[in-house]
Order: structure tokens, then C-alpha cells, then sequence
């Protein structure tokens, strides 16, 4: 289990440490504090030295393939380094893992598309040359009603990007972040881990795999009975072929019909969502961001004990941010009387006038805050 995490440079963490995690854990704050970062640094470390999910998933939200831009790929890479002045470019993220300190140390080369993207680094003598076979123009591209045009898609250097394990630089991998990222070689992530934020329930193709782990692991239904108890007129989930024989999204069946599950709401996706990926990346790191979005109040509860039940029974460690105190109360009432509560922390980041504080409360201490003091926990 990921027990603490120290991060460099990264966003807006210049040097930074949160100790005491468990197996699920409630990361608050104001608006801005940096806890979608925390989620992200948690996530980068778990990569290792894997670099594109980390890449791809929360720090580009899913835009590259639509995208296609160098300069839009450039933009996200200088925006996760806390020092942009300086190149190469660096951070790291330090965990104790079972009790070992297991460190990646990442330092991002830029191409010379840097200093077109912005000009200051016009003198810098660290940028990596592009391949530039006609690949592309490294000259600034012509503007149509604000648009940038679109580069000819060819292996066109970004960056170099090196990652270095617990100072074992004989070891090191470096890896060149062209286009398309999706051609990128990957390599084997440290620990699995999964990233979901406020639209990863609207993956089609991904939530067709989960309902395929469900059916394999015959626990189809004991979702479906779980997700029936708040929403009674769901008898079930199918997968319903297309006339013509293809694949159709996953179907939700009504006693009034059969729809596809995103005619639904957000509510009803992403508990499917999520309880799914508890079951199908079991032993992993589970990043949830803003776990209340689109669950109403009446709803918390029974998706707060389901959650923590699937997280304990597949040995998940979760780690989630929220905006919403009342969610935060209806999660620990709901474990209140379970022994699961004893495996919950609430971290609380505060910004002061000398910096980021932190302050880590197991689930009972935070509950009773809560009932006796009414005391304010983000």
C-alpha cells in the first residue's frame, strides 16, 4: 500500500509530502489548492516509468485524439512542471510503498517547437532538435479565425522524455513524446493504477469491458441489485447486438423497454462506472476526482457503502477528492457502523501565509469533528 508521497516540481508543488494514507482516502480543500495535483501525482508516481497514461489520461483529459497539435501537447508538458524557466525541465514523486521509498525522477527534454511556442527560449541550447523531414514547419502556423492549422501528422519530436528509478540511471528510459501520442511505446507501469474524473463513465468501448468483467466474475447481478436499491425500475444491463451483428453500447433494461445506459443520467453511469473498475482493476490505485458529481443526496449513502465494500473485498486503494461536505458526512455515517472504517483518512490541505499545510485525521476523528463541532473539514 502507497503509505506517503512526497512531490517535486510538479504543478504547483515545489516540495511537498502527505503522510498517513490508508486504503481510501478523502483528499480536501478550497477551490485551487492543488487536489486534483495531489490525484495526478499519486497517479504519475503509480506509472513509474511508464510516461504515456500519464500523459494521456489526467493530465491531457482525453484530448489528444481529437487534437492532434504539437503545440497543444507542448502547452500540457510545460503545464506540469512547477520551474518552466529552467531546461531541461524536472520533477519527482517519492512514495513509501510498503515501507520503501520507491523514487521516479522525470526529466523532460523540449523539442525546439518550444521556443516557437514561446519565444524566451529562443536561446536555450537544451532543446532537442525536431525531425523535421516535412514532417511539419517549426515556423509559427497561419491562423484562420483563430484556429491554428493542423501539422502534417509524421514522427515529429516534442520532447524527450527521461524517467530515472531510485537513481538507477543505467536503467533509465527515455521516452521520444511524438505524433500520434497514441504510437508512443509504452512500458510496464510500476503499480496498476486507473484514473477517473467527471467523464471517464462516457468511455463506450470501456464500459464494455467492465460489464464483460462483471458477467465473467458473476457479479453482473450483484451490481444490478446493488444499483436497484436507488434505482428501482433497473431490472439489469445487456449487451444487445446491433441487427446487424455489432457491438452496441451496454443496454439498461427497464420494465418500460430497453435503452442504452448514456440515454441515462451521469448518476446512474457512473456508479455502474466506477463500482465496475473496482472489480475490474483489482490491486490497484483507484484516483476518483470529485466522486459526488452526479450522484443525488438520497443516492450517497448506499453508493458510498458499496464503494467501500468493493474497494476492501478487491484490494483497491482509493484515493478521492470532493467539494461537498454533506457527500463527506453521508460517506462516513455510512461506514460508521462497518469495520471498514478504520481503513479511511480524511486529509485536509490548507493554504497559510508560509504555505501548504496538511492535515491528516483518521475516520473516526473526522466523524466526530464533524457531529460535536460541526467543524469544517475542507
Amino acid at each position: 500500500m502507497l503509505e506517503s508521497i512526497r512531490i517535486k516540481g510538479f504543478r504547483k508543488y515545489k516540495d511537498f509530502k502527505i503522510d498517513g494514507f490508508g486504503q481510501i482516502n478523502f483528499i480536501l480543500g478550497d477551490n485551487n489548492i492543488g487536489k486534483t495535483s495531489i490525484l495526478e501525482s499519486i497517479y504519475a508516481w503509480a506509472c513509474g516509468q511508464n510516461v504515456i497514461p500519464l500523459l494521456s489520461i489526467p493530465l491531457a483529459r482525453g484530448r489528444y485524439a481529437s487534437i492532434m497539435q504539437p503545440y497543444w501537447i507542448m502547452e500540457e508538458i510545460m503545464a506540469t512542471v512547477n520551474d518552466r524557466k529552467t531546461v531541461p525541465l524536472e520533477m519527482s514523486f517519492d512514495g513509501k510503498y510498503n515501507d520503501k521509498n520507491e523514487c521516479f525522477v522525470h526529466t523532460i527534454y523540449p523539442s525546439e517547437l518550444l521556443s516557437e511556442y514561446d519565444t524566451s527560449y529562443k536561446n536555450s541550447s537544451n532543446l532537442v532538435s525536431v525531425h523535421n523531414n516535412g514532417a511539419f514547419s517549426t515556423d509559427v502556423p497561419q491562423v484562420s479565425q483563430g484556429v491554428p492549422s493542423l501539422f502534417q501528422l509524421q514522427q515529429t519530436t516534442i520532447a524527450k522524455w527521461k524517467i530515472c528509478h531510485n537513481n538507477d540511471k543505467d536503467n533509465a528510459i527515455t521516452t521520444n513524446i511524438t505524433l500520434p501520442i497514441a504510437n508512443v511505446p509504452v512500458v510496464t507501469s510500476f503499480h496498476n493504477a486507473k484514473f477517473i474524473d467527471i467523464l471517464s463513465h462516457s468511455a463506450v468501448l470501456e464500459n464494455v469491458q467492465i460489464y464483460a468483467s462483471l458477467k465473467r466474475e458473476r457479479l453482473l447481478e450483484e451490481v444490478t441489485t446493488e444499483i436497484n436499491k436507488v434505482f428501482p425500475e433497473i431490472i439489469g444491463f445487456d449487451l444487445i447486438p446491433y441487427p446487424d451483428g455489432t457491438q452496441s453500447p451496454i443496454s439498461v433494461i427497464k420494465e418500460s423497454g430497453v435503452l442504452p445506459m448514456y440515454a441515462y443520467g451521469d448518476g446512474i453511469q457512473r456508479w455502474f462506472y466506477i463500482l465496475g473498475c473496482l472489480s475490474l482493476y483489482k490491486n490497484s490505485i483507484i484516483c476518483i476526482d470529485e466522486i459526488d458529481a452526479g450522484f443525488h443526496h438520497s443516492a450517497q449513502q448506499e453508493f458510498s457503502s458499496n464503494l467501500v465494500k468493493n474497494a476492501i473485498k478487491n484490494n483497491v486503494q482509493l484515493f478521492i477528492t470532493t467539494h461537498n461536505i454533506e457527500y463527506l458526512d453521508c460517506f462516513l455515517n455510512a461506514c460508521y457502523n462497518s469495520n471498514e472504517i478504520n481503513n479511511i483518512k480524511v486529509i485536509t490541505i490548507k493554504d497559510f501565509h508560509d504555505g501548504l499545510k496538511v492535515r491528516t485525521m483518521s475516520a473516526n476523528e473526522a466523524l466526530k469533528s464533524r457531529n460535536n463541532f460541526n467543524l469544517e473539514l475542507r
